[in-house]
């Protein structure tokens, strides 16, 4: 039982220039014969704005979930939008892995 009002929101995405970068880091997906590559990249810094990142792990699987649960777990700091953008490439690069299509990582 409700017993107050509760907010309703109408999704919307957030525009590219409104993204925050993760100051943990990056990540890298891509296909390969076997499945699905995940590099994780600590960010690089010169003058306290990001120029690189430093290969710290690859994760490699063919399930989204799978790579999700374990990138959670080698990878515990990441800002929330940046697992959920994670979350929601895995599952692109499933399908298309799935489906024997091309994958090309989407932006933020």
């Amino acid at each position: 039982m409700v017993d107050k009002e509760v907010p309703l929101y109408a999704a919307r995405k957030t525009a590219e220039k409104n993204v925050v970068l993760d100051p943990a880091g990056f990540f890298v997906i891509e296909l390969y014969a076997k499945g699905i590559r995940v590099e994780y990249y600590s960010n690089v810094y010169r003058r306290k704005r990001i120029v690189s990142g430093r290969l710290e792990a690859v994760f490699t699987g063919v399930r989204a979930d799978a790579l999700c649960d374990t990138i959670a777990a080698h990878v515990p700091a990441l800002l929330p939008t940046h697992y959920l953008y994670l979350g929601r490439e895995l599952l692109r690069a499933q399908e298309a892995f799935a489906g024997k299509r091309a994958y090309v990582q989407g932006g933020c």
